[in-house]
């Protein structure tokens, strides 16, 4: 116990002690491949410190509002023309990366400069995935719930939101790294959680109620929730505890969400031209992969 401890704090990952430490190792491989100074600002610059204290940070530019706006003006577009584009869970039915150009105009942009500034390498993209949230289900659930992803250490999680998003559109909710280490620290030392789970309860509820109750009883002010005009960029770390995406009624909230990761290789971007970055998985099982 005192060794998988060890291991989220230091790996900031709930992938164990024995398969963490090799996204960390692959981290510092692509910062002795990287050449160059990240071409950053002194705002990114800031936000990127803040997004290592924390686990997450938020920025918004005019230049995101107009990709933004210009993305959520197709859906709109082909929504007004009765052309089926959400499945059930409500996702994008096409690949994203291939249907709206604007993607690889942010990640060529600010967001990589960002991504480039905490990395201190080259990163590529593991999937995308664009989402359509409103109301449906009188109570919230799945990633509507305190969560934790509970992939590699090195992924960091990008939600682009493409109109204007609050508290009632269901923006999303971040606890910071430090006070997330402490509820795991206590998920993985009680014994009660896990006799839970032997006993038959189901694991994600256990857990998400645990998350709840320590939120609630110790954290409440620490919780932060990003909000702002269309083009608002969230990137966090996956294993942050997190919730949102769960509107008032009437409200509807679009957004993208992208998995990054840091790579010993400029970014590939011809590729994601022609291949696309649909999901194929919650994360690469090798982090030296080519994708």
């Amino acid at each position: 116990m005192r060794l998988e401890l060890q291991a989220v704090t230091k790996h900031r990952s709930r992938l164990g002690r024995h398969a963490a430490p090799r996204y960390s190792e692959y981290l510092e491989t692509c910062r002795a491949e990287f050449r160059g100074a990240p071409a950053t600002t002194p705002e990114l610059a800031d936000k990127a410190r803040e997004f290592e204290d924390k686990g997450f940070t938020s920025f918004w530019t005019a230049e995101n509002q107009g990709l933004a706006d210009a993305m959520l003006g197709k859906i709109r577009r082909e929504e007004a023309n009765g052309v089926d584009i959400w499945d059930a869970d409500g996702r994008y039915c096409d690949e994203i990366y291939t249907s709206f150009p604007e993607i690889e105009q942010l990640f060529q942009g600010s967001l990589g400069a960002f991504l480039t500034s905490v990395y201190r390498a080259h990163f590529k993209m593991f999937f995308g995935v664009l989402y359509k949230s409103e109301r449906i289900a009188a109570a919230p659930t799945g990633s509507q719930l305190w969560h934790t992803d509970g992939g590699p250490g090195t992924c960091i999680n990008v939600m682009f939101y493409l109109k204007d998003v609050s508290q009632e559109d269901g923006a999303m909710e971040c606890l910071p790294w430090d006070a997330s280490l402490a509820i795991y620290r206590k998920e993985l030392c009680s014994g009660e959680i896990q006799r839970r789970i032997r006993s038959g309860e189901n694991e994600r509820d256990v857990k998400c109620g645990l998350y709840l109750d320590e939120i609630s009883k110790s954290y409440r002010v620490r919780v932060e929730q990003p909000q702002g005009k269309a083009g608002l960029l969230v990137p966090f770390r996956n294993n942050i505890l997190h919730k949102g995406g769960y509107p008032e009624a009437g409200r509807l909230r679009y957004v993208c969400v992208f998995h990054v990761y840091p790579s010993a290789t400029a970014t590939p971007f011809a590729r994601y031209r022609s291949a696309g970055i649909a999901k194929t998985g919650s994360y690469p099982k090798d982090p030296a992969a080519s994708f």
